[in-house]
């Protein structure tokens, strides 16, 4: 984490102290700050708050949109949990939530970090599910004013229209197409902008 390691360095070098100081001040080892700062370890929030405050530093951090983030992994394992439990009403509400916060941080003017985005690194394993994850994640990035990466535009379309949830008749059908992004069209998935809106 080369931020941690340069805002430790800054803020022992402005202090004016030693790295034997600062770990006398934190009660953290002089080690452990030698290895921070070169950035062999990353620190838990907690020893940077202790090396922090022990040269002087007022901490007041404050949580940004992206701070509420699900990243496409940590949505695919729970997907995949409710969906062994043949849950998928709860696969799809895991899913709404993870959209809905990266909808979110878009909308509050936040720029989407990489680990917010990464692809999961194991499947959920059931193409209609991994599917749906790949393109809401690459509709949720578009709505943030950001392209989404290959892999979620990588997905293979289902082979017959879907929407998650229920099957509707073709009457609704016709009306939900009509109000379908294009990204979830071309998937042959039909879910209305208003249904990734999140409390």
């Amino acid at each position: 984490m080369p931020l941690a390691a340069e805002t430790i360095r800054t803020a022992r070098t402005r202090a004016g102290i030693s790295q034997a100081a600062l770990a006398r001040r934190a009660g953290i080892a002089q080690s452990t700050i030698s290895r921070i700062e070169h950035e062999e370890i990353d620190p838990t929030w907690a020893t940077m708050q202790s090396l922090l405050a022990a040269t002087g530093w007022a901490i007041n951090p404050q949580p940004t949109a992206t701070a509420q983030l699900l990243s496409p992994e940590t949505v695919s394992r729970a997907m995949a949990r409710s969906l062994r439990k043949a849950d998928s009403e709860s696969a799809i509400r895991d899913l709404t939530e993870g959209v809905g916060r990266l909808i979110r941080a878009g909308e509050a003017g936040e720029n989407v970090p990489e680990w917010a985005i990464a692809k999961p690194s194991k499947p959920i394993g059931i193409p209609l599910w991994d599917t749906f994850l790949s393109t809401a994640f690459a509709y949720g990035l578009e709505r943030a004013g950001q392209t989404p990466p290959q892999w979620m535009l990588d997905a293979p379309s289902l082979p017959h229209e879907t929407s998650p949830g229920d099957d509707p008749g073709p009457e609704f059908r016709q009306w939900l197409r009509a109000r379908t992004p294009p990204v979830f069209l071309n998937k042959n998935i039909l879910s209305r902008a208003e249904d990734w809106a999140i409390a």
